[in-house]
Order: C-alpha cells, then sequence, then structure tokens
C-alpha cells in the first residue's frame, strides 16, 4: 500500500503554470505606481504543430496602484511569451520572455515596467533666406532627461545636425517623453548666429512649433 502511494506521488507531472507578477510604476517617479494601466500576458504558441504567427492575449488586469497584478498561463507549447502594458497618453511598454527560462509552479516571475507620458510634436523648419539668401538652414532637437526618471527620454525624430536649403521648409512628425522639456537649436551657417530655445510637452498633449 506505501509502495502504491509512492508510485502515484512519482508519476505527478511537473505544473506548467506561468505565473507572472507585474508592477507598472510611473516613469518620472520611479517609487509611484502606475494606475489603471491594463497589462496584458501575450504569447505564440505551437497549435498541431503549427506556430502562429501573431502574438494572442491569453490573460489581462488592471493596476490599481496597491501593488503588482497577477498573470496565468500554461507554458506547454509556448515558443514565445511577453508583458505588454498600455496606458491612455502613454507609450506601450514591451518586455519579451523565453518560456524555458521562467519560472513555473507556485514561484511567480516578477516583472517590473515603467510607465512613460508621450506627447507630439509637430514641427515646420523654414528657411526663406533670411538673413542667408543662399546658406542653409542648420537645426538640431536636444530632448532634456529628467533626473531620477526610470529610463532616458524618448525621442522619435533624430537628434544630430540637419540642415534646409533656402527657399525650401521640412516638416517633422515626432513623439516625444511627456512632461519633458523640448530644446531645440537654430544656427546660420552664414553668419554667427544661434538660436536656442525650449518648448514644454505635456502629457498627451500637442506641440506645433516653427523653426524659421
Amino acid at each position: 500500500m506505501v509502495f502504491g502511494c509512492l508510485a502515484v506521488t512519482n508519476c505527478t507531472p511537473e505544473s506548467q503554470e506561468l505565473v507572472f507578477e507585474v508592477s507598472a510604476v510611473q516613469w518620472a517617479s520611479p517609487s509611484e505606481l502606475e494606475v489603471g494601466a491594463e497589462v496584458i500576458l501575450e504569447e505564440q504558441r505551437l497549435q498541431n504543430g503549427i506556430l502562429n504567427s501573431f502574438y494572442t492575449e491569453v490573460d489581462r488586469a488592471t493596476t490599481d496602484g496597491t501593488g503588482p497584478v497577477t498573470l496565468r498561463t500554461i507554458r506547454s507549447n509556448v515558443l514565445s511569451i511577453r508583458v505588454r502594458v498600455e496606458q491612455d497618453d502613454c507609450f506601450d511598454e514591451l518586455v519579451d520572455f523565453n518560456p524555458e527560462t521562467l519560472n513555473v509552479g507556485d514561484t511567480p516571475n516578477l516583472v517590473e515596467l515603467s510607465v512613460m507620458p508621450q506627447c507630439q510634436v509637430n514641427a515646420e523648419i523654414v528657411n526663406d533666406g533670411n538673413p542667408c539668401p543662399t546658406s542653409e538652414l542648420i537645426y538640431r532637437w536636444i530632448p532634456r532627461n529628467v533626473e531620477g526618471a526610470a529610463t532616458d527620454t524618448r525621442w522619435t525624430c533624430g537628434t544630430g545636425w540637419q540642415d534646409v536649403q533656402p527657399g525650401e521648409s521640412e516638416l517633422e512628425y515626432c513623439w516625444i517623453s511627456g512632461e519633458t522639456w523640448l530644446v531645440y537649436q537654430r544656427y546660420w551657417s552664414c553668419l554667427d548666429s544661434t538660436h536656442l530655445d525650449s518648448t514644454w510637452c505635456p502629457k498627451g498633449g500637442l506641440v506645433t512649433l516653427t523653426l524659421e
């Protein structure tokens, strides 16, 4: 009888449940929890020998500021898995995992993601030839990092020097971390004329500016 119980115990399969405890924190204040963010567990799974090339949502929770949220799935046949965090007026945050390296069973996988606000910048750069009729207008963007933030400021346009030929104009549409300053610099190549200015980029806002 004792032998039979041992045999049954030894044949119990290993748990295949994957448990994630996900904390979403505010980007500019990492000690503060984000409230109202959607935390989504997505996976690519092998089904009937066929790999689904798209990620499929398998679990979801909303943060309430009291602590981490818990998401679950089964590791069997999962080839790729990731956690996504979505929040209004913020960048989507993604972190990918190798299912083979994750804890299974009662030991949760701890994940912390910072939620970064975003702001759209619509800029027009105009070289009307004044004060240099035959010279380029040279400019650049200088996004300012926030001290103590979880990560550096994001900026989807370039930060190197760019030029606009006389009589021409350019349009740039960019996303930048919200609640930050965007510094921009304009320089005329025909003379020593440097203009440095900045604009405040609010969370979820739209900043329209002209550089000339």
